[in-house]
């Protein structure tokens, strides 16, 4: 028998539901690995991402973050369908208003807004988006997507200088500062000038 058109949609409408949940899997690993770099100066990483907007406007809230970094697809989904503002319609039925008149009343159901979880990550975690979207596309079990993530994590926090494996700081000072600091003799100012001149200098430990 031919699937009936409400029936259809509801059957779209939970594919759609299914179809989010590996996108959402992925981006849970993402705060997870983001939550065990957590520096103690910053700022809750929950409050940093409600911060964060998505083409100039309010993102997600800060609920989202707590569900995802917990790692439960089914209350990362759950948040993301309370925050929700992409809804579909699966059927839709008349009835009669108060003035007596028929009138077409669709039956909605929101859809998690997977599209602006990426993006409002991609901004927070200073990932390209297009990046996020490709991880996602591989899936929580692809042995390339934990290895990636640790990459892109360690290595946007090694420039911020905020990882525990991060280079030390860079100190920036001029031939003549650093001839005082050594006491070098005029002779050997001179030298240092001329070799700073000529090429950039670098002192390694």
């Amino acid at each position: 028998m031919p699937r009936s058109e409400p029936d259809r949609r509801v059957a779209e409408y939970e594919a759609a539901l299914a179809a989010a949940r590996t996108p959402t899997a992925v981006l849970q690993l993402l705060a997870q690995g983001r939550e065990t770099r957590a520096q103690p100066d910053e700022e809750p990483l929950e409050v940093a991402f409600a911060r964060t907007q998505v083409d100039g406007a309010d993102g997600l809230p800060a609920a989202v973050w707590v569900a995802l970094r917990h790692g439960d697809t089914d209350a990362s989904l759950t948040a993301l369908l309370g925050a929700s503002r992409t809804e579909f319609v699966v059927g839709e039925h008349e009835e009669l208003d108060s003035s007596y008149r028929l009138r077409t009343v669709e039956e909605r159901r929101v859809l998690p807004d997977v599209g602006v979880l990426q993006m409002q990550m991609a901004a927070m975690l200073d990932i390209p988006w297009d990046v996020i979207v490709m991880l996602c596309d591989w899936g929580p079990d692809d042995p390339r997507t934990q290895k990636e993530i640790d990459a892109l994590l360690d290595g946007r926090l090694r420039e911020r200088g905020g990882a525990s494996n991060a280079r030390p700081g860079r100190l920036r000072m001029s031939a003549n500062e650093l001839a005082s600091l050594l006491q070098l003799t005029p002779e050997q100012t001179k030298l240092l000038n001329l070799l700073v001149r000529q090429a950039d200098v670098t002192i390694n430990s």
